[in-house]
């Protein structure tokens, strides 16, 4: 699967940051640790933005020394206080170890996923389609814009899925 169906704009890595997305809607492709520096940046200016979660990570309101214990009950009261709904506060947990990878410091990401044109999308992505994404279930996602974390399973132009 390439981007090269794809016709709108493809940011990779940071070349998000300070774009103005004004009036685009914008597709975010990124593990959970890098979604949370981006989307509360782009959800201030675009349209509309789908956030293409590849996999959940945990996020913090600020970075936490000490024990693994301590970060894993500040993630999940931030989770708790931030995420009301309890389906998307479960799509939203990981289902790995606390500190098995780099945690996301993210105050304004759930904040972010709440606003009116911000949607969580879990589903994978099946195929870049000429006007947005297409998901394993077979909806096309319209996007002018895709933004694709560091990380992301498709930064690479040509990377399978």
């Amino acid at each position: 699967m390439t981007l090269g169906a794809f016709r709108g704009e493809v940011l990779r890595g940071t070349e998000w940051f300070g774009h103005d997305f004004t009036g685009q809607r914008v597709a975010v492709l990124a593990p959970g640790r890098e979604a949370a520096q981006i989307v509360p940046e782009v959800v201030a200016t675009a349209r509309s933005v789908k956030v293409f979660q590849e996999e959940p990570d945990w996020v913090v309101p600020m970075p936490v020394p000490g024990p693994t214990v301590l970060g894993v009950a500040v993630a999940r009261v931030f989770l708790r206080w931030q995420v009301k709904d309890p389906w998307i506060r479960r799509l939203l947990t990981p289902d790995r170890r606390f500190g098995s990878r780099r945690t996301a410091p993210g105050l304004g990401y759930y904040g972010a996923l709440r606003r009116p044109g911000c949607k969580l999308i879990t589903w994978p992505v099946y195929a870049f389609a000429p006007d947005g994404i297409r998901t394993a279930e077979g909806i096309e996602h319209q996007a002018d814009v895709v933004v694709l974390g560091p990380s992301s399973l498709f930064a690479e132009e040509g990377l399978p899925a």
